[in-house]
């Protein structure tokens, strides 16, 4: 078993529901696993013998498995032996495509996050955005596996998408596929302060960080570090715990992990390192914040070791285990297999990781961060499971941001169209402007006090949509 955060494994089903009969059935005792099995090869057999046409149980069983995982929750889900093989190239950090990462939500193929420096993230697709065709053909209704296989491709090969962003408006792309290469860390000095961008939690994320910090370094010492997990969307669980012991003392504990909070398994940092210890922290995160993304956020949130900037994370608060079957030929299934909470005991299941300063890149960004369901978020998978302690998702009552643009303005370049942001990209990154503040007065609340931006209210969104 591998012991994963599965951040785009949701899939689409439907069951079908057998026609009443005029008299109701009796009700059975719940009957034992080798019954159910039973149940299910007498059920399989009728079809086969009694179907108008020809079957193929194999393709039926595929349908069954799907539907039955897929109504356990948004993660849970049965691969076939293409679907885990394609899952396996994913974890190998390289295949061929358009470079982001999905979920179903609603029916519809909807953008997590889009890989940076893809083909995606070039053209300026963005979190929250929903893919309505593939090459002229309606996406809706379509498994996850399904979606990635038709946007998948030789590399340079073109292949038209339909997208459709936050507000409605339509974007008709034609994208050329190119290898995605998911190499997890960048790092760049800004002057004394190290950023660091970690875009996914892999097997080596851990080693890739160290050895970026240690490049870091080599220029001397750095008076604080901008830790950047926008549009981060998960992987490994461990590569998370790996990472928590650059920030944190040995024995802090990281993360709690259980069926509840009651007989959550407490993980402690076994080992540190030195390198930033002393140094001021912040950490980036927003709606394409997902899974082991949110248990490194909620471990130096907790423990006190960071100012969390940004927009509101996903809320992935349960973790996934990986099962092949047959040694993966035939498929695997993907089963939630605990839930885990920040190590002060708060689950962020369908809540997500508010940030001590809610700030937007845009001020568009900043008025939807303001209304309620326009914003990415696990509630809106299809079974999303409910948060144990009952915690709702909180919509904040106001955003800083830029202001608005004026008529001839230049759009505000696409968040990671590279994967290291230039001058001009931090220049441009008001986010990464307002981390930077902090890191130089020292707070949150002194950042806050620094220099005049604008601020969003959620009671002045008609105003200041007016002044756009």
């Amino acid at each position: 078993m591998r012991n994963i955060l599965a951040c785009v494994l949701c899939m689409c089903a439907v069951w079908a529901h057998p026609a009443l009969s005029q008299t109701a059935a009796p009700q059975r005792a719940a009957p034992d696993k080798a019954q159910e099995v039973a149940l299910f090869a007498k059920a399989l057999q009728t079809v086969a013998d009694n179907y108008v046409e020809a079957v193929d149980a194999g393709k039926l069983t595929d349908a069954a498995l799907k539907a039955m995982l897929n109504s356990l929750d948004g993660h849970s889900a049965y691969m076939n032996a293409e679907e885990y093989r394609e899952f396996d190239e994913n974890l190998a950090g390289e295949f061929a495509g358009i470079g982001v990462v999905l979920e179903i939500a609603d029916g519809w193929p909807r953008v997590i996050s889009p890989t940076d420096g893809g083909p995606s993230a070039r053209a300026g697709v963005a979190s929250g955005w929903k893919i309505d065709t593939i090459d002229g053909k309606s996406a809706k209704g379509k498994t996850l596996q399904g979606t990635v296989r038709l946007l998948r491709g030789q590399i340079g090969t073109e292949v038209a998408v339909g997208f459709r962003d936050d507000q409605g408006k339509s974007h008709e792309l034609t994208l050329v596929r190119d290898t995605i290469r998911l190499k997890s860390v960048y790092s760049r000095r800004l002057g004394d302060v190290g950023y660091l961008r970690i875009t996914n939690f892999g097997a080596r994320t851990a080693d890739e960080f160290g050895n970026a910090l240690a490049e870091l370094y080599q220029e001397g010492p750095l008076t604080g570090a901008i830790l950047d997990l926008r549009n981060n969307s998960g992987g490994f669980v461990r590569a998370a715990i790996a990472l928590a012991g650059y920030f944190l003392e040995p024995g802090t504990v990281i993360v709690r992990q259980g069926r509840s909070l009651q007989d959550a398994a407490e993980t402690k940092v076994v080992q540190a390192n030195s390198l930033l210890t002393g140094v001021p922290v912040v950490v980036l995160i927003n709606g394409g914040s997902a899974s082991s993304a949110e248990i490194l956020t909620g471990a130096l949130r907790d423990n006190r070791r960071a100012s969390i900037l940004g927009l509101t994370s996903f809320g992935k608060g349960i973790v996934q285990g990986v099962f092949p079957l047959a040694d993966g030929a035939q498929g695997a299934v993907t089963v939630t297999t605990v839930r885990y909470f920040t190590p002060d005991g708060q689950s962020i299941q369908k809540i997500g990781i508010a940030p001590d300063l809610a700030v937007a890149r845009t001020s568009a960004e900043a008025r939807a961060a303001l209304t309620p369901n326009r914003t990415l978020s696990e509630a809106s998978l299809a079974n999303a499971m409910d948060n144990d302690q009952g915690l709702v998702r909180e919509v904040p009552t106001e955003v800083e941001g830029p202001e608005p643009p004026a008529e001839g303005d230049p759009p505000t370049p696409p968040l990671f169209a590279e994967p290291v942001p230039d001058d001009a990209a931090i220049t441009a990154d008001f986010q990464i402007r307002r981390a930077l503040d902090v890191l130089a007065t020292g707070s949150v609340a002194a950042a806050r006090e620094s220099r005049p931006v604008k601020v969003y209210h959620a009671e002045k969104q008609v105003e200041d949509s007016a002044s756009e």
